[in-house]
């Protein structure tokens, strides 16, 4: 993991900005990840809703887990455009990623034995609740639920730091983010 350097808000040269493919799969994949991914949808009225949940990230994919009376997978099968968003709130890091996503319902409700979702519960009881996680899960394995596979439509957005983006600012404004823009520019 590089080294992020800002200690205090709009600090040249603090290295704020988007996340590279390596700093997205340790944000999202690590163990030390156990941020809550917040995933928006459409109730059938047409209005926004959002409900927190535990995700899996498999590098081009993220997977969540229903109840089987969960509404808000009742809702993707009715309307599977949706949109995540994953955030760390502690600075100075402030780290986040957001993507518009398909869902598609991969299995259930069915219950846990030979089921689909165990495998990526069990990773994600592992992640948030410790070594006991996955000996904890068992218990619920007779109660049924949905694997809800999130694929983005497009590349991630992600960003770090407090700092703002460069197209955020009139030309002039912070001569020190048009010059690394155009120096990256060139490659």
């Amino acid at each position: 993991m590089s080294e992020f350097k800002q200690e205090r808000y709009y600090e040249e040269g603090s290295g704020a900005g988007g996340l590279s493919e390596a700093e997205i799969t340790e944000f999202l994949a690590s163990p030390s990840s156990v941020w809550l991914l917040k995933l928006t949808y459409l109730d059938d009225n047409g209005w926004p809703m959002v409900t927190p949940l535990w995700y899996h990230w498999d590098g081009t994919s993220f997977y969540v887990v229903g109840r089987k009376r969960s509404k808000w997978v009742e809702y993707l099968k009715n309307d599977s455009r949706c949109a995540i968003c994953i955030e760390e709130m502690a600075h100075p890091r402030i780290r986040k990623v957001i993507a518009q996503c398909r869902a598609e319902v991969v299995e259930g409700p069915a219950r846990g034995e030979g089921s689909k979702w165990v495998p990526i519960a069990e990773s994600m009881a592992l992640r948030y609740s410790g070594p006991t996680g996955p000996e904890q899960l068992k218990a619920s394995y007779g109660w049924e639920r949905y694997l809800v596979k999130l694929t983005p439509i497009s590349k991630l957005t992600t960003w770090q730091g407090a700092d703002w983006s460069l197209r955020y600012f009139d030309p002039g404004q912070r001569p020190d983010l048009e010059k690394k823009a155009k120096e990256s520019s060139k490659g």
